[in-house]
């Protein structure tokens, strides 16, 4: 009886020990981790009623970046869990929002005199991402990179989850893609497995950088959790412009279309046409102006040597990752009542932890 048992324990803590990430989405996992991250929310989320993480416990701290990013790394069993901070109440971290403009999603930039951050995000030259977050990332790899080898080394620590709510979940999307190409490079060992969750994300980039990301974490791998009453998923704000199709359609070049018209149908179909092509170039490149190097002007009082980098002439933000949709349920309201003063009151950790429990726990 006695060696029964024993091997039963052993059997058991074997299981535990080696235990591996699995595809798909899972809800004890994505409510731990909601957990853990709304532990590094500032004084302004302190009343938010998350609860402590079960399980995972917190073995790293980073310092906090320029434009106050900062993550931690959380570890439970043989499992590690990379949770990017969100937006915080510092200047400094809302520029970080609102410094809109794209850069080509493979390219570098140029932070400061001893610092290039090389990138390779995307397959698809057309492929674009917002800049801002970029840069939050790149900060944030400097760490994040030596903190996985330190533990697949070390500990022998293969399956990490990426995790991050709002601009984390922004950033989140990014370094999953860095991640990949640090892989393909060996810079990280190739059998590390990753799974990413992003929580209440923004866009993060346009329809090709979009496509890559997808299909990268393809069955399974990367989630996009937003509460269809949350407007934080719904920016950075889109303008699409005839460039952003593929080059193969119908818009393009509608002169050979038009030649086979009559002489005044034509001019008024041209006439209709450049109407309603103008407008949205005109609205990129007031994009760029304002959103680009506007803030770059900001953006540079935290970071004085940051070279402006050249944008991608593109702005076309799209939805991005698996979706999991939590709909609001029929006693969300009474818990999170609308009354103007907080517009984020849908956005919070706890509507999301909320909805999470009602959806996939309590039907």
């Amino acid at each position: 009886m006695r060696i029964l048992i024993s091997f039963i324990l052993f059997i058991t803590a074997y299981t535990t020990a080696t235990a591996q990430l699995k595809p798909g989405f899972d809800t004890e996992e994505y409510l731990e981790m909601l957990r853990a991250s709304k532990q590094q929310a500032d004084t302004a989320l302190k009343k938010d009623k998350t609860p402590l993480p079960l399980h995972f416990k917190q073995i790293y701290h980073s310092p906090d970046g320029p434009m106050d990013n900062r993550w931690d790394m959380f570890t439970y069993n043989q499992t590690a869990a990379i949770v990017i901070r969100g937006t915080t109440g510092k200047q400094n971290s809302w520029m970080e929002n609102f410094y809109t403009a794209m850069v080509p999603a493979t390219g570098q930039l140029h932070i400061d005199d001893s610092t290039t951050f090389k990138y390779h995000l995307a397959k698809d030259t057309n492929a674009a991402v917002h800049v801002g977050w970029l840069l939050g990332m790149a900060y944030l790899s400097k760490t994040i990179v030596p903190q996985i080898n330190k533990l697949y080394s070390e500990q022998h620590i293969k399956d990490f989850i990426i995790f991050g709510h709002s601009q984390g979940g922004a950033i989140a999307y990014l370094l999953r893609s860095y991640l990949a190409d640090l892989q393909a490079q060996k810079i990280i060992p190739t059998d590390v497995v990753f799974k990413t969750y992003c929580s209440a994300p923004p866009k993060p980039g346009n329809t090709y950088y979009a496509y890559d990301y997808e299909a990268l974490t393809r069955d399974g791998w990367g989630f996009a959790v937003v509460n269809t009453l949350d407007w934080v998923p719904e920016t950075p704000f889109s303008v699409q412009t005839l460039d952003d199709f593929n080059s193969l359609n119908p818009f393009k070049d509608i002169s050979g279309v038009l030649g086979k018209q009559k002489f005044f149908v034509r001019l008024y179909l041209k006439h209709v046409y450049n109407g309603l092509k103008n407008p949205s170039f005109k609205a990129q490149r007031n994009y760029e102006k304002y959103l680009g190097h506007k803030v770059y002007g900001f953006v540079k009082k935290s970071l004085p040597q940051f070279v402006e980098p050249t944008y991608a002439p593109t702005n076309n933000y799209v939805r991005c990752g698996t979706p999991v949709v939590l709909t609001p349920t029929e006693n969300y309201s009474k818990e999170f009542p609308v009354t103007g003063k907080n517009v984020f009151v849908n956005h919070m950790f706890y509507a999301y932890y909320y909805l999470t429990q009602q959806i996939y726990l309590h039907n």
